[in-house]
């Protein structure tokens, strides 16, 4: 964690007015933080990068082994500074050796391995055989490929374009870059073809594929015909089986790994992470019991300004739509799509649904849109294709000052990340929020 007193520290140990006592604080920091000694890195290389940059001419920048010292403080300061760039440099050796390693881990949810330890973020994946007890792991590929790993799990990387999964839940979104990672499990080889898939392992071998988005090639290993499967298609087949079977295309035992793939790192209360399959349409999903996340457009760039409902932390209030703030063109985003659509019911098929959630994404949220203009507006540039979108489904927050029961609840909370959301609904009717968050 980034805290203002680790800030502090380093700002002043660049601009060389850290006390020893700063300074011996700060190294000590960073022998025990991963976390702290990255962003101390990137710090340092900005720092330096600037100077360079804006540095006068003739002026003389000094490199990091240059420490002034024209005083006994700054004697003293500079011992613990040259300690502190001792450290970095140590530092920088082992980052230069880890990042020979083909992807390191860059998210964790209560991962560990076997033997009680904990997977830390930015810990290199090495060579040989890995084990994921519990939890969920992502790692990130040299190549920008990105794997999500939900234990139990048996897996290895063999290099930035190949991991072995033995037993265990895979989701993977691959960029262009990475066209032709490959999975390998005892029964088949996944080839990807420019997408994003899952794959699950069994005890027995049985392995599953399900393709989310694009397109994966599927051999069997006992020399079945290589099968090309596209999205909204899965496939399943054995060690001792000769053929690639076709299953209903079920997203089901990818909804813990998946979601973390598309950049959300967390939802709590009524929430479900849904990936669009064939003939998807939003109108026709229905659940009483979530709140359904779709996700909608990936890494995609705006090239039309488009008004939204809510951008800094707080709670959504209805607005006239000329003033309603503007999402300037250029931002690269990804969407997705938040929904309640109630459906007649139990022994009181007509009452009315009430469903709580919250959402936390990877990435900052740069704006939400709720407003059924606003809504059909940014469908057309952030809507998934070929998709027929409903058309009244705004939601309707409580005016100031009702104390009504039955209103809706949407607030963005100061980290600009989360999102907390109570939506009410007759059935028959849905609610709507799109939200669009900065790539990845």
């Amino acid at each position: 964690m980034i805290d203002d007193e680790l800030q502090n520290w380093i700002d002043k140990s660049l601009n060389e007015t850290a006390t020893a006592e700063e300074a011996q604080a700060l190294e000590e920091r960073l022998l025990g933080d991963s976390a702290a000694r990255d962003h101390y890195l990137n710090e340092v290389y900005l720092h330096s990068s600037l100077r360079r940059r804006f540095s006068v001419d003739g002026e003389q920048v000094p490199s990091l082994d240059i420490v002034p010292n024209k005083s006994r403080r700054e004697l003293v300061l500079g011992v613990a500074i040259a300690a502190s760039l001792a450290l970095l440099a140590g530092i920088l050796s082992l980052w230069t050796t880890d990042s020979k390693s083909p992807a390191s881990i860059t998210q964790v949810f209560g991962a560990y391995r076997g033997d009680g330890t904990a997977y830390v973020v930015g810990e290199p994946v090495g060579q040989g055989t890995q084990l994921l007890d519990r939890g969920l792991l992502r790692l990130d590929f040299l190549n920008g490929a990105r794997v999500t790993i939900e234990g139990p799990a048996q897996f290895e990387v063999t290099s930035e374009m190949r991991m072995v999964l033995h037993r265990g839940v895979v989701t993977a979104t691959i960029p262009e870059a990475a066209i032709g990672f490959v999975v390998d499990t005892t029964a088949a080889q996944v080839v990807d073809l420019g997408t994003s898939f899952g794959v699950s392992v069994g005890e027995d071998g049985l392995t599953d594929v399900c393709v989310f988005d694009g397109e994966v090639e599927v051999t069997n290993q006992t020399d079945a015909a290589p099968r090309v499967v596209r999205e909204g298609q899965a496939v399943r087949t054995s060690g001792p089986s000769k053929t690639i079977d076709s299953v209903a295309y079920e997203t089901t035992q990818f909804e813990n790994a998946w979601p973390i793939n598309s950049g959300v790192l967390q939802t709590t209360g009524s929430m479900r992470f849904v990936s669009p399959g064939p003939d998807f349409h939003p109108g026709n999903y229905e659940d009483n019991q979530h709140i359904i996340v779709f996700p909608e457009r990936r890494d995609f760039v705006s090239k039309k300004e488009l008004r939204l409902d809510l951008v800094d932390p707080g709670e959504y209030i209805i607005s006239h739509y000329d003033n309603k703030p503007v999402l300037p063109t250029g931002r690269r985003l990804t969407s997705y799509l938040l929904q309640l659509n109630a459906y007649p019911e139990g022994e009181d098929p007509n009452r009315r649904r009430s469903v709580r959630g919250q959402i936390t994404f990877s990435k900052p949220i740069v704006g939400v849109i709720s407003d059924d203009r606003v809504l059909i507006e940014s469908e057309a540039i952030f809507g998934l294709p070929n998709v027929t979108y409903p058309s009244a489904r705004m939601i309707e927050p409580r005016p100031e000052g009702d104390e009504r029961p039955g209103f809706d609840t949407l607030i963005l909370a100061a980290d600009r990340r989360t999102l907390i959301i109570e939506l009410q609904e007759n059935p028959g009717h849905l609610d709507q929020v799109r939200v669009l968050v900065e790539a990845e």
